[in-house]
């Protein structure tokens, strides 16, 4: 999977612009809910191959997948232009206002702050007993919903789901949700991608467009008998002539030395190959530099491949 074209311009567009996550989109279509603008745009693919390829990603462990964001739609229309409507459960009126509440603590009664009103003082609307010390005679029992059409104070609220697009209204729980999920990158894999993979497959997909068959992590028997395992191994022919290619990738801490130069020349050279490719990551030291030069080894480095699409002539 990961010598397909798209997977490594996929790739290619994560490492060149540090994209920490590939975001969705709510895009309801009739095959699907969910879209990947960037993904889509950058591939020049639809909407259900880029969540299938960026799914199957995330199955071989290149992408970790996170919740984004939760939406909620009209069953009927789609839309999320929803309004939550809360409504008297008794009379089914939308008309709620929040009013503080008061406590009469002789008798227990419980109600709007503006039922106590009385001339000159609080009184109780229900044993019609004066309130003087908030705290002694009555006390605040918070806010609450009051409706404005039956006066009752309801315990719990009925709340509807309006669509403002068709006019339908839902129950609450009948409303459609859907999870929207990112695609992040996984940084472990991501640095393995940037090394090894990405190049490996930008330059099996070159030698490929060029005309040569390609086999990769091959084992090929030399003039001299060994048996030599080598990265990429590319063969064309050209009538009764045939060009091969030797490709090697090698990767150090700081610099690749000059032995795995010569390595890759030793195997070349009993291959019978007419043409050296090192991939090299992050780069080779001098002396590997030399060694490269006189045995006519064209030398790349991963990054070099990782930014831009790069000439390899052979």
């Amino acid at each position: 999977m990961l010598n397909d074209p798209k997977v490594v311009r996929l790739f290619e567009l994560l490492i060149e612009r540090e994209l920490p996550a590939l975001e969705p989109v709510f895009a309801p279509r009739r095959d699907g809910w969910v879209s990947y603008p960037l993904v889509e745009e950058h591939l020049e693919v639809d909407a259900d191959y880029a969540a299938r390829l960026l799914e199957d990603l995330h199955r071989l462990g290149y992408l970790d997948r996170q919740f984004a964001d939760k939406v909620h739609f009209c069953p009927a229309c789609n839309s999320q232009d929803l309004r939550l409507v809360a409504h008297c459960p008794k009379c089914h009126s939308a008309n709620l206002v929040r009013r503080r509440m008061l406590e009469h603590k002789n008798c227990g009664y419980v109600g709007p702050e503006e039922d106590f009103a009385g001339a000159e003082s609080r009184r109780c609307p229900k044993c019609r007993v004066e309130l003087v010390l908030i705290g002694s005679d009555y006390a605040s029992a918070g806010m609450r919903y009051v409706c404005a059409g039956c006066r009752c104070v309801p315990d719990q609220l009925e709340e509807r789901w309006t669509c403002r697009s068709c006019g339908r209204s839902y129950d609450k729980m009948d409303v459609r949700e859907l999870v929207l999920e990112r695609y992040a990158v996984n940084q472990v894999q991501l640095s393995k991608l940037r090394v090894e993979r990405i190049p490996k497959a930008k330059v099996h997909e070159f030698l490929t467009r060029e005309g040569y068959e390609v086999q990769e992590s091959v084992h090929a028997t030399g003039k001299s008998g060994a048996e030599h395992e080598v990265d990429l191994l590319a063969t064309k022919q050209s009538g009764p002539l045939e060009h091969k290619v030797v490709v090697g990738f090698a990767s150090a801490e700081k610099a690749v030395d000059s032995e795995e130069v010569i390595k890759l020349y030793a195997k070349a050279y009993d291959l019978d190959a007419q043409d050296i490719i090192l991939v090299a990551s992050p780069r080779l030291n001098e002396d590997a530099q030399q060694f490269a030069r006189h045995y006519r080894i064209r030398v790349f480095d991963a990054d070099q491949l990782n930014r831009s699409d790069v000439t390899m002539p052979v």
